[in-house]
């Protein structure tokens, strides 16, 4: 399985730490979308369907992440 073709989408509302990841991520050779919120997320996910999200339960909304 190559790697480059698996996407991930990190969904966090830090900035940093997203970069931060991606960075990682991206150096690991997966493709990686990200969103800083919510709505965002919802968005990206209906537009490029991606294998995996990583999200944080807890964003701007107390619930957000779920």
């Amino acid at each position: 399985m190559n790697m480059s073709e698996k996407t991930i989408l990190l969904v966090d509302d830090d900035a940093d730490f997203l970069e931060q990841l991606k960075v990682q991520l991206t150096g690991a050779g997966f493709k990686v979308l990200s969103a800083g919120s919510q709505k965002e997320a919802e968005e990206v996910i209906a537009a490029t369907r991606p294998d995996l999200a990583i999200l944080d339960l807890m964003m701007e909304n107390v619930d957000a992440g779920f």
